[in-house]
């Protein structure tokens, strides 16, 4: 198949506009690839093995396309946007970064996640070294547990890291955001980012539920990681009180009204 420019890619209208900014980035489980760029992008090149052989030349050079058709693009969205690419942008110098890093990096929202992945992650390797998964159907009665727990599992572990990613995320856009102009009248992306954030949460502490009703000799264990996730989500709730009211393109939109 040919590959369609990103242009006409773009122009198609049953694609919802940046959707993707406040996805999970999911997208064997997102209901809503068909109507995603980045999906619709990547869908391009499925009918080539390549695609998954990130050493292969046949890759770098299809990437290599794809980049000076965006840098096309790029160009002629300066132009209409009235910005001077070539100018000097000296309002944050290296300092200033680093300083902001820190300051996300430091903060106690973000060191929360970054614990939490970390037990996460000793709670699996644990498990791992204590019990087969393929002797889940032994040791469950019900054959149904064990498909329960993959499913759970891959649900935590998706999520594992990104809660903190996404924490970090609305941290760093909330120190912009008071760096910049009045943004009352407009949706944050502090707030998107934590929506994001939120909703690992949430779906993680359902999941690590079930893993709780699969493997119910584990059940005390699981808790400590249930009350960590729960401390974090009322912490990130009180930070961002807008954040759950957040509208994200597509996901909580009605999709007749949206369009």
């Amino acid at each position: 198949m040919q590959r369609r420019s990103l242009t006409e890619l773009a122009s198609n209208p049953d694609l919802i506009s940046g959707i993707y900014n406040y996805c999970d980035r999911w997208c064997e489980r997102c209901p809503l690839t068909s109507r995603c760029l980045v999906y619709a992008t990547e869908k391009e090149d499925d009918d080539s093995s390549e695609m998954h052989d990130l050493t292969n030349e046949a890759f770098w050079r299809k990437l290599g396309t794809v980049f000076q058709e965006t840098r096309d693009m790029i160009a002629e969205w300066a132009r209409e946007a009235g910005v001077d690419l070539n100018k000097i942008v000296e309002d944050c110098d290296l300092s200033q970064r680093k300083r902001k890093r820190q300051q996300v990096d430091n903060h106690p929202l973000a060191q929360a996640g970054k614990k939490y992945a970390n037990a996460a992650s000793d709670w699996l390797r644990d498990l791992d070294q204590t019990i087969e998964i393929n002797d889940l159907g032994a040791t469950q009665s019900d054959l149904a547990h064990a498909e329960q727990f993959e499913d759970a599992r891959e649900v935590i572990q998706w999520y594992q890291y990104q809660i903190a990613v996404k924490t970090m995320r609305a941290l760093s856009s909330r120190i912009d955001e008071r760096e910049e102009a009045d943004l009352s009248d407009f949706s944050k992306d502090s707030d998107g980012s934590a929506k994001v954030a939120l909703i690992g949460i949430d779906r993680s502490i359902a999941a690590w539920r079930l893993v709780q009703l699969s493997l119910p000799e584990r059940a005390a264990s699981i808790v400590p990681l249930i009350l960590q996730l729960e401390r974090l989500r009322q912490r990130i709730e009180r930070f961002f009180p807008e954040a759950r009211d957040f509208v994200r393109p597509g996901f909580d939109e009605i999709l007749g009204e949206a369009n």
